[in-house]
């Protein structure tokens, strides 16, 4: 086995099972950051490690900002944890979306976002209308 594949071994069994996903995190005075928008509203989670990249280079974001990688376990811990107070969790978000304010369009309601992840299924037509109240009509769920 050559040293690069060992790493690759190692770095595997380290990796968290079931999905990743990736914060933008700082380590100010002895503790963790997590980057928040809005005016700590809004907490960025990003579905692959490039688009967190992405999103400090193009947001000009160098003053000690970096990539983490988070499990499903480590992301609802810190949505009850430092984040609580955030109302908003955006998936994938672009700089331009947070300087137009737009970035509400990628946006959904932190425990909606909870529930998903946990669950780690997308809800149903009928389930989001349930759940919202909007376009239910009082007829029994489809079989």
């Amino acid at each position: 086995m050559t040293e690069i594949e060992a790493f690759q071994a190692r770095r595997t069994a380290e990796r968290p099972s079931g999905p990743a996903y990736w914060l933008i995190t700082k380590n100010a005075f002895g503790r963790i950051e997590v980057l928040t928008l809005d005016c700590r509203q809004t907490l960025p989670v990003f579905s692959h490690e490039e688009e967190a990249e992405m999103f400090l280079r193009l947001g000009g974001m160098d003053d000690g900002w970096r990539v983490s990688e988070s499990g499903i376990g480590e992301l609802v811990s810190v949505l009850y944890g430092p984040c609580a107070g955030v109302e908003e969790v955006a998936l994938d978000p672009l700089p331009e979306m947070v300087a137009e304010r737009i970035v509400g369009l990628v946006s959904q309601a932190r425990e909606c976002f909870i529930e998903l992840i946990l669950a780690r299924k997308p809800l149903g037509l009928w389930e989001r209308r349930q759940r919202s109240g909007v376009g239910l009509i009082s007829t029994p769920r489809p079989t």
